[in-house]
């Protein structure tokens, strides 16, 4: 009887990668109402999102979170595929280095990287025009009613399901008070540099992130690196990487999680003191692995970013989604598989696939006792580098 009834009512919470995705697959599988809400003032996507900005007159591009992705899931690579069709992603050839002060850059190779078009913000872009979207929409309280068994979000309405697709200490508060005490202990979050091998909540590090411009090219050996330094983890060269022919050169540097770590503030507002020291020091740490004499090279931009829920330190064993059946409510995100793009789309296809069955009568609890074990991921992104485990999309062209 179910399959014969009108459609359900999904609100997800969070217009990142895995909220994105979960809306798109609830569509492919007939679930047309699905709402996404998203607090971003500029674009959907979270993590995965570009700066466009104005420097001395001349539009450039900045990711700002995450650099690049790859693909080693069959599932990835069709949605990978999709957006290549939509022109949303490229394949970003590099080279791409690892750097150790003093030493020759040397190439990291057996992997392929994906880009977006016009800045990583492309493919969140793609996704969300696909979905009914909702940006710069706060969501600030959630009740279940065991009655009508329907979701109040907010002053949006009445939904038959509810699905997190963030976390952070929004998630945390949002449900604290939901009357779903299974599924707030796993958004329930603890912050540092390092995981606690004796905490069982999800952790999360902190890293800042800094945009800088030169007005003239650095004509270095490499579009992006890996780093080896106290401070940074990594550089990206924007403008090679999208291939502009601005004589300015646009580069992105993100701190290590030790530096996050000491360097924490509230991410709202950030003292002007901190934000000139965290420019500081950061600006350094690129002098020291490029070998670039920033005396003569002055930069002509500088903006940082404190991304206080950067990157998961751990995630769920066993299951790629969380779902509680008796509250039509789960949880998705790239912590429950990798803390990179495809482990955030992997869950949202996850918890579209348990929702819809639940729809249709299945009545089961979905990752709720599962433990928590340590991410190996590097910060902002997991990039495999065993070709054994890479499936590459054929392109269409």
């Amino acid at each position: 009887m179910a399959s014969s009834a009108p459609s359900p009512s999904v609100a997800l919470i969070g217009g990142g990668i895995s909220g994105l995705v979960c809306a798109a697959r609830l569509c492919q599988l007939g679930v047309t109402n699905a709402v996404v809400f998203d607090t971003g003032k500029r674009a959907p996507g979270g993590r995965c999102s570009s700066r466009y900005i104005s420097i001395d007159g001349t539009l450039q591009i900045f990711d700002h979170a995450v650099q690049f992705f790859t693909v080693s899931d069959p599932r990835f690579c069709k949605i990978v595929s999709f957006l290549h069709s939509k022109k949303a992603v490229q394949v970003w050839p590099g080279p791409i280095v690892t750097l150790n002060p003093g030493r020759k850059p040397e190439e990291v190779k057996g992997f392929q990287a994906f880009i977006g078009t016009r800045g990583i913000q492309t493919v969140p872009e793609c996704l969300a025009s696909l979905v009914q979207f909702r940006g710069n929409q706060w969501v600030n309280n959630v009740h279940w009613d065991p009655v009508i068994k329907k979701w109040k979000v907010d002053d949006h309405g009445w939904f038959d399901y509810l699905g997190i697709a963030h976390n952070g200490k929004c998630a945390d508060r949002l449900m604290a008070s939901a009357g779903v005490p299974e599924i707030h202990k796993l958004l329930k979050v603890k912050f540092g540099p390092e995981l606690d091998p004796r905490s069982k909540v999800m952790q999360l590090c902190s890293l800042w992130v800094l945009l800088v411009a030169f007005p003239n090219k650095l004509r270095l050996s490499f579009e992006g690196a890996f780093v080896d330094h106290p401070d940074i983890s990594w550089v990206g060269n924007n403008t090679a990487k999208y291939k502009s022919e601005s004589p300015t050169e646009c580069w992105t540097v993100i701190s290590t999680k030790n530096f996050g770590a000491i360097h924490k503030v509230p991410q709202e507002f950030i003292p002007p003191t901190k934000e000139k020291e965290v420019i500081h020091l950061l600006l350094c740490g690129f002098g020291d692995v490029t070998g670039v004499n920033l005396k003569s090279a002055k930069p002509c931009f500088t903006k940082v970013q404190l991304w206080g829920a950067a990157n998961p330190l751990n995630v769920l064993q066993g299951e790629e989604c969380a779902f509680q059946a008796s509250h039509n409510v789960g949880i998705c995100g790239d912590w429950f598989v990798s803390p990179c793009v495809e482990g955030a789309a992997l869950s949202g296809l996850a918890l579209a696939e348990v929702i819809n069955n639940h729809w249709k009568g299945e009545r089961r609890d979905i990752g709720l006792g599962n433990p928590l074990i340590p991410s190996v991921a590097r910060a902002l992104g997991a990039f495999p580098t065993n070709k054994s485990l890479l499936f590459r999309p054929k392109m269409q062209s």
